[in-house]
């Protein structure tokens, strides 16, 4: 019995020292308990970049501008004044009527006027026979002078009334010619070519002198007030163009051109007012509307220009990632002129027509990384 008991004591012994030793028997050979996993990695998988998110790079002419709004107003325009007091016979326009150059818009009654011009002529007409008189009694008087027979004082005598009838003569020759203008000036006429913008009276009215009558317009040239911040007026010159939008226009873009700066900037606003001129032979344009656009204040030609998110930077200086053999490589660049109106910059050096960067803005992205461009349009197709 006890060696029975004995032999067990030996064979679970035996079985735990295999145990503890790591193995097992298995069809008459040892083998691990434990198999050790063998590590194996996963493929790399690429990022897909939508089409929309890279560029090919191209050359092209690039403007630099400054982004401006105002109002349009024609660039001439006239308020016709009466040039005399009376009543008013006849308006012949209206708002909106074409009017030519010299065409008569408005007329005075001229009943008093005109009896006023022929009473200063019948005066005139009296001054001058006097005149005429006066200068005969001189002439004789110079006569009787010289032979001894008048006095020193009937000859100063007469050559006083003399210049004092010429006097009067001029004057009155003055009033007549008054009296004329008055008469023409009670028809008022049109200073150019245009369109009447306002009536402001109305037949049978008793009006004064310098009572505003009609405003004309000429809307063959319109003028846009705009602001042009401080920061940028150096770069604005006379002559410069400019692409315009009015409203009422359905987005058609005109073309206009820096006309004038003023010296000054408005008080309180840090700007600066242009005038650009546009012209406007087909008469669509109306002042008081609302006008954007740009003036082009450089131009820059066979450019490369990247947006500037696609432009990164690290210690090494600027680059992009360039699309390459399906991998993004860190591609160097040397940055110039930057676009802010169009949220561009330069590229001067780095790049060539036909490279494909990266543009959106992917801050995650890192050069080295395997890339599959996919078309999004085709997909959707």
């Amino acid at each position: 019995m006890a060696h029975r008991l004995r032999n067990t004591f030996v064979i679970l012994a035996l079985a735990g020292g295999l145990v503890a030793g790591g193995v097992v028997w298995q069809r008459g050979r040892v083998v691990p308990d434990v198999v050790p996993a063998t590590a194996v990695a996963a493929p790399a998988v690429p990022v897909e970049l939508a089409s929309l998110e890279v560029s090919a790079v191209a050359r092209e002419d690039i403007a630099r501008t400054i982004r401006v709004s105002g109002s349009a107003s024609p660039r001439r325009q006239t308020v016709v004044t009466a040039q005399v007091s009376g009543r008013l016979e006849a308006v012949e326009v209206e708002v909106g009527d074409t009017v030519a150059a010299g065409q008569t818009l408005a007329r005075f009654d001229t009943v008093a006027l005109r009896s006023a011009l022929d009473a200063q002529q019948a005066t005139l007409e009296a001054r001058e026979a006097q005149r005429r008189l006066a200068a005969s009694v001189l002439e004789r008087a110079r006569k009787l002078g010289t032979a001894g027979i008048s006095s020193e004082a009937t000859l100063l005598s007469a050559e006083a009334d003399l210049l004092n009838l010429q006097a009067q003569v001029r004057g009155l020759e003055a009033s007549v010619a008054d009296a004329r203008k008055a008469l023409t000036d009670a028809v008022a006429t049109a200073p150019f070519d245009g369109v009447v913008a306002e009536r402001k009276v109305e037949p049978g009215q008793s009006v004064p002198v310098n009572t505003e009558l009609l405003t004309v317009v000429d809307l063959r040239e319109m003028e846009i007030e705009a602001m042009v911040p401080t920061s940028r007026i150096a770069e604005v010159r006379v002559g410069q163009h400019a692409a315009i939008r009015l409203e009422g226009t359905s987005g058609r873009t005109l073309d206009a051109v820096v006309a004038r700066i003023a010296p000054v900037a408005v008080a309180g606003s840090r700007a600066v007012r242009v005038f650009l001129s546009v012209d406007n032979p087909e008469g669509l344009l109306r002042g008081g509307l609302f006008a954007t656009g740009e003036i082009e204040v450089e131009r820059f030609r066979d450019v490369i220009a990247l947006p500037a998110g696609a432009i990164r930077r690290d210690e090494a200086g600027a680059f992009v990632l360039k699309a390459m053999d399906g991998r993004l490589r860190r591609q160097g660049v040397d940055t110039g002129a930057v676009f802010a109106d169009r949220g561009t910059v330069e590229i001067a050096q780095g790049l060539k027509p036909g490279d494909v960067v990266v543009t959106a803005p992917l801050p995650n992205l890192k050069p080295d990384v395997e890339v599959t461009i996919v078309d999004l349009g085709a997909d959707l197709s």
